[in-house]
C-alpha cells in the first residue's frame, strides 16, 4: 500500500468529495474489492464475486428487478444472503441483495454503516467501526490505482449545428466528484467536442456539455458510452497510532450540535 499524504494540500480533491471508500477485504472466505457507499441505502454483492459453493446459501431466492436512483439503470436481483466479513481482526456480517451485474464486486451501503456505527473522517483519513464488543480504528491510504466507470447517455440527443447543449448521463456511482475522459472512438467518429474534464454525480446522474462546430446536426443514441469516469481508490490499514482518545474526540465533535445533554449522552454511548 502506498503512503498517506502528510498534509491536506497533497490529497486528491476528488477523494475528499466522494461518498465512496474502497476496501480490499475478505468476504465469505474470499478476498475481494468492496465499496463503502454512503449514497446507497442497501448493500449488494455481484453473483460473480461469490464462490460457487455459496450459491446454495441464499436466505431466499427471488428473481426480481430494481432501478437505481437515476431512474434508468436496472439491477437484476437473485435473492438475499448473509455476508461474513473480516475487517482487520473484527468479524462482522450483513444481509445483502445478490445482483447479476454490479459496478463493483460488493457495495456496503447505509444499512452496513448504521449497523456497525461507522465514523468516516476524511480530514484525518480514518474510519472507525464498532460491533457489540469493541471499536477499531482504520486508516485509509490513497492507492495509485484507479477505478473507472462508463458514463452513458440517458436519452436520444440531437445537437443542432453551431450549438452547445448539455445532456444528462448515467454513471454507476451514487455520489462523487470524478475526473472524466471522453471516449476516443466516439470523438474519432463524430465531429463534436465534449467540454467536461470532471463530473459531479448525484443519485447516479450527471451532465455533459457538447459543442457541434459543424453546419449539420449530430445524433447520439440513448445508452451510448460517452466516456469514462475515474476515481482514486482508497484502502484501509490498521491504525496503530490513533488511540481511543482520538475516537472519542471525533464522537464528541459529531454530537456537539445536540442541544439536549441527556440525548447527547445516549448518542455518545451508542457510538462508543
Amino acid at each position: 500500500m502506498g503512503g498517506v499524504a502528510s498534509n491536506s494540500s497533497r490529497r486528491d480533491p476528488s477523494t475528499l468529495n466522494t461518498s465512496l471508500l474502497y476496501l480490499n477485504i475478505i468476504v465469505n472466505n474470499k478476498k475481494i474489492n468492496v465499496i463503502i457507499d454512503t449514497g446507497a441505502n442497501r448493500s449488494f454483492i455481484s453473483i460473480k464475486a461469490l464462490d460457487p459453493s455459496y450459491g446454495k446459501q441464499f436466505i431466499n431466492k427471488s428473481h426480481s428487478r430494481i432501478i437505481l436512483a437515476d431512474g434508468y439503470t436496472p439491477l437484476f436481483v437473485f435473492g438475499t444472503m448473509n455476508l461474513f466479513i473480516m475487517m482487520d481482526d473484527m468479524s462482522i456480517s450483513i444481509k445483502v441483495l445478490v445482483i447479476k451485474e454490479l459496478c463493483a464486486n460488493c457495495i456496503l451501503g447505509m444499512d452496513f454503516i448504521h449497523k456497525y456505527k461507522l465514523i468516516i473522517n476524511t480530514e484525518e483519513q480514518i474510519v472507525s467501526i464498532s460491533d457489540n464488543y469493541k471499536r477499531i480504528t482504520l486508516k485509509f491510504d490513497i492507492n495509485k490505482g484507479d477505478i473507472r466507470y462508463p458514463g452513458r447517455l440517458i436519452n436520444n440527443v440531437r445537437i443542432p449545428p453551431k450549438r452547445t447543449v448539455t445532456v444528462p448521463v448515467s454513471v454507476e456511482l451514487s455520489s462523487a466528484k470524478v475526473s472524466f475522459r471522453p471516449c476516443f472512438k466516439l470523438q474519432q467518429r463524430l465531429p463534436i467536442f465534449m467540454l467536461n474534464s470532471s463530473l459531479t454525480i448525484h443519485h447516479h446522474t450527471s451532465s455533459i456539455s457538447f459543442h457541434n462546430p459543424t453546419t449539420y446536426s449530430c445524433l447520439l443514441p440513448k445508452g451510448i458510452i460517452l466516456g469514462t469516469t475515474t476515481i482514486p481508490t482508497l484502502f484501509f490499514k490498521r491504525n496503530s497510532i490513533i488511540d481511543h482518545r482520538s475516537v472519542n474526540n471525533n464522537i464528541t465533535n459529531l454530537t456537539r450540535h445536540i442541544d439536549n445533554s441527556e440525548r447527547q449522552d445516549r448518542v455518545e454511548t451508542l457510538l462508543n
